[in-house]
């Protein structure tokens, strides 16, 4: 049965988009993600779920689409307004702050969703009237450390932040007036944040979101993280890397548990599977089958870096 949701992925297109956020140099940017944006499609259709594109150049998207054979998707044009100077690193992420403000003006449904396009829906989500968010404190503290992320969060929310929290950039919904909420704390978060650029730890819309939902919980706003692990409906998003990590991952095994399973390392993996019939069972068996044969060599630069002395990454388990 679907949801009352409808889910969007965000693809801005401008010079910025051919460098490539965890792609691959020689790789097309564009058709690469667009492929990645077919798979994640793809996979929220078998679930009944609406799933479109939003950009600031519709036409180009659709030749594009129709061109790769992937002309199902439907791609919706907003206005976007730059808050960052470009050569800002993750600069196109920003633009997620004009669709967080479309949700929040109504200008698409009553209960809306922002989904990274290098993700693919398993199965249904449980989702409540809360602001559903997806927190990876776990997964930024071995990198930068708690009191550097209390710091840049303080700073950025204009507030105390008692216990700090990071929620990923991959997957944000609710109902439109939640969005609302969120936006008026964006606002006053965003001054602090552009005048402090260079001295975060982390620039992209995370660090803006972050510290606006900090903000706003502590106006009352209500969230409910989708990655804790509720004992009655378990995990339903996890962002998992098949690529070295300074932190400790969940096994392949238990992140191929969870609903939406974000891949941001294997773009090229999620392109290739454009045209496959939606089967979550073979997904999960060629991306494992992948993951094993990639695996050997993470393993063997873990070697090499403990020998020279330098800082450990992890590999994950199977």
């Amino acid at each position: 049965m679907p949801s009352r949701y409808g889910f969007y992925g965000l693809l801005y297109l401008d010079a910025a988009t051919s460098g490539g956020v965890n792609l691959a140099r020689r790789a097309d940017a564009i058709d690469t993600y667009l492929r990645c944006a077919a798979t994640c499609h793809a996979s929220f259709a078998a679930q009944d779920e609406a799933f479109s594109l939003i950009t600031n150049d519709a036409a180009l998207v659709r030749a594009r689409l129709d061109a790769l054979g992937c002309g199902t998707i439907g791609v919706v044009e907003i206005p976007f307004q730059a808050v960052v100077p470009p050569g800002t690193p993750f600069y196109a992420a920003h633009f997620k702050l004009d669709v967080l403000r479309a949700f929040a003006r109504g200008d698409l449904e009553a209960h809306v969703g922002l989904v990274d396009i290098d993700c693919v829906l398993q199965r249904p989500l449980a989702l409540s009237d809360a602001l559903s968010v997806y927190e990876i404190s776990e997964q930024i503290y071995p990198a930068y450390g708690i009191a550097r992320v209390r710091a840049d969060l303080e700073r950025i929310a204009g507030i105390a932040v008692e216990r700090p929290l990071w929620f990923g950039g991959e997957f944000i919904a609710g109902p439109s007036e939640r969005f609302r909420t969120l936006t008026q704390a964006i606002d006053a978060c965003l001054p602090r944040y552009v005048g402090a650029l260079d001295a975060l730890h982390h620039v992209g819309d995370e660090m803006v979101v972050t510290a606006a939902i900090h903000r706003a919980m502590a106006d009352g706003l209500a969230v409910d993280d989708l990655g804790s692990g509720n004992p009655e409906r378990g995990a339903q998003i996890v962002r998992w890397w098949s690529s070295r990590t300074y932190h400790r991952q969940v096994s392949f095994t238990d992140a191929a548990t969870c609903a939406i399973l974000h891949l941001p390392s294997d773009k090229g993996f999620l392109a290739a599977q454009v045209g496959k019939a939606p089967d979550p069972g073979r997904f999960l068996r060629d991306y494992e089958a992948m993951f094993r044969r990639k695996r050997r060599g993470l393993r063997v630069q873990r070697l090499l870096d403990r020998m020279l002395r330098r800082p450990d990454r992890r590999v994950a388990e199977i």
